[in-house]
């Protein structure tokens, strides 16, 4: 039989069960919460870890982007400037023997008349060196270098001529002029040179066969070919313009031509030169007033 306190008992005992359960469920419920919290942690850690991965990974691939960049910038051919200055020092050195250039010889002052002949006609910070050769072979040439020029002068072409200070600077102001009009260059150059300097051979083996037909064109331009009756007429009439204005330098070139016309006409040594530099005669009539008719 239910009795008012059988019933408190009952009511006392589903309370209690009920506060158990509660409780229970509250503790799963904080467990579960632990377990969600700790794996959120891990894949936040996780990512992390990804991203600090894909960062490293970039970073090393712009690196090796830029080693690969720098090891192929070792495998660059010169410019055209600067495989004109390599080329030139180089067919000196190959060719040393026979242009004799490297013997034991007196200070000329050559440099310093030069230059000031070119101050004079207002040429200013024009880089060069002279280069005297101990061979009759090779009379004279002006060589581009890698910003500068380089002008060769046969030692004993000059003693022969007993040519004074101030008429040689007047052959390398020939000389200079040639090689700013790009004479020499335009005949020198290859097709191959100029398709190659400047670019990259990475990967594959240089073309030195370049630098080879370079060197030979060097020799047959300085001793055989030399320039057109063309760019001598250019030359000449370029001296005219710039001498004129200064009567002792005109009329010292003047005579230097008249000079050279007479002695290469009876010495058999230097019976090519007029085919290099054509013509000291020539010259002179371009140079000579033309003759009024009354």
């Amino acid at each position: 039989m239910l009795t008012k306190k059988n019933f408190f008992c009952l009511c006392l005992g589903l309370f209690a069960f009920s506060a158990i359960a509660q409780t229970e469920k509250l503790q799963e419920e904080k467990e579960l919460e632990v377990v969600n919290f700790k794996s959120i942690k891990k894949v936040l850690q996780q990512d992390g870890l990804s991203q600090a991965a894909k960062n490293k990974e970039k970073q090393v691939q712009v690196l090796k982007k830029e080693q690969t960049q720098v090891e192929k910038s070792r495998y660059n051919y010169p410019t055209e400037s600067e495989l004109w200055g390599f080329v030139s020092e180089y067919w000196l050195v190959k060719n040393a023997q026979l242009l004799n250039w490297d013997f034991e010889k007196p200070d000329y002052g050559l440099e310093e008349n030069f230059k000031k002949i070119m101050q004079q006609l207002g040429f200013y910070q024009k880089k060069f060196k002279i280069l005297m050769l101990n061979t009759p072979t090779t009379v004279r040439a002006a060589l581009p270098g890698n910003e500068e020029m380089i002008f060769i002068l046969s030692v004993p072409f000059v003693r022969s001529l007993d040519l004074s200070k101030l008429e040689i600077s007047l052959l390398l102001l020939e000389d200079y002029f040639r090689l700013e009009a790009g004479y020499f260059k335009k005949n020198v150059a290859t097709e191959k040179m100029t398709k190659l300097a400047g670019t990259n051979f990475y990967g594959s083996k240089p073309d030195l066969s370049m630098v080879e037909e370079l060197l030979k064109n060097y020799t047959n331009q300085v001793n055989q070919k030399g320039y057109t009756f063309q760019q001598q007429f250019e030359i000449t009439k370029k001296m005219d313009a710039f001498l004129k204005s200064n009567p002792e330098l005109w009329n010292t070139y003047f005579r230097l031509l008249g000079k050279i016309d007479r002695f290469i006409k009876v010495n058999v040594q230097y019976k090519d030169y007029v085919r290099l530099y054509p013509s000291p005669e020539m010259q002179v009539k371009w140079l000579s007033p033309e003759e009024k008719v009354l």
